[in-house]
């Protein structure tokens, strides 16, 4: 069973000595709301105390254990910037992908005196089915709160007259993704006031990689959330996605991802929780 946890809060029960791990590459909010469980890091287990929040990022493997005196009741969600295609700028999404953390690191323990912390609880305390949508937008308002300046654009400031490298970074850098993939390289040169080529060195340089490949990349991440959210056939999910050829999009679609679109849909159908579904305990996905 896929975890339903992304920008949902979800409630995980342990019976005592019973462990609950999650080895997804995403950002995993983890609170304790009763009971006394440990936090089982092979370098460095502690306990982890009623009231607190764990925040681990995507390279870390949690896994929590149950006291052998109480069941423990944590309250947990995911999230993965992946699935937020189009939200975010290419600099910040840039900022997620790397496992760039807030100061204090990827792997933290928030008191439950601490600002986030107390915010969580206050959201699992409204939890009501009629709030669903609201819930998803304040967790995703939480997140941004731990990530902070981690997000913040930090453009150069110059008394010099706008080159091409000052446009990008003015125009290019904190655009929305979706509105990157609706234009071409060449569009987005002229913007700047540049060459194709010139152009395709800055993004090279901010970015790592070309316009058309980060472009392909946005996509396609655009082609699987819409797939997972819709009920729209394949062949207007590639034309949403920039696709006009279906076999162009089947053949990329499935190199990226492993799975045709299809079969995507298929998998992502098959994971859905039911409504009220526990999750299993100490589970292990593929």
């Amino acid at each position: 069973m896929k975890s339903p946890g992304h920008l949902r809060i979800e409630e995980i029960k342990l019976l005592p000595g019973q462990e609950w791990g999650d080895d997804e590459a995403v950002w995993r909010f983890v609170r304790v709301t009763s009971g006394a469980a440990y936090w089982m890091d092979k370098a460095r287990p502690r306990a982890f105390t009623e009231g607190e929040l764990l925040v681990a990022g995507p390279a870390i493997h949690a896994l929590i254990r149950a006291s052998q005196l109480t069941v423990v009741v944590l309250h947990w969600f995911s999230f993965a910037p992946e699935l937020l295609c189009g939200f975010f700028t290419v600099a910040e999404r840039r900022i997620l992908e790397n496992g760039n953390a807030p100061a204090g690191g990827p792997l933290q323990f928030l008191p439950s005196t601490h600002p986030l912390t107390q915010r969580f609880d206050f959201l699992v305390r409204q939890r009501a089915p009629e709030r669903a949508l609201i819930e998803r937008v304040e967790v995703l308002g939480l997140v941004a709160e731990f990530f902070g300046e981690t997000l913040s654009e930090r453009p150069a400031t110059t008394t010099r007259p706008a080159n091409a490298h000052h446009r990008f970074e003015q125009i290019v850098s904190p655009m929305p993704e979706l509105e990157l993939i609706r234009q071409t390289p060449e569009q987005l040169a002229r913007l700047c006031g540049c060459s194709p080529r010139h152009f395709n060195r800055l993004f090279h340089e901010r970015f790592g990689e070309s316009p058309r490949a980060l472009q392909t990349e946005l996509r396609l991440l655009r082609a699987r959330q819409l797939l997972s959210d819709t009920d729209d056939k394949i062949v207007q999910i590639a034309l949403d996605s920039g696709y006009r050829s279906v076999s162009l999009f089947n053949a990329l679609f499935k190199r990226r991802f492993g799975v045709s679109p299809s079969e995507c849909r298929g998998k992502r159908a098959e994971g859905s929780p039911k409504d009220g579904a526990e999750l299993p305990v100490n589970r292990r996905e593929g």
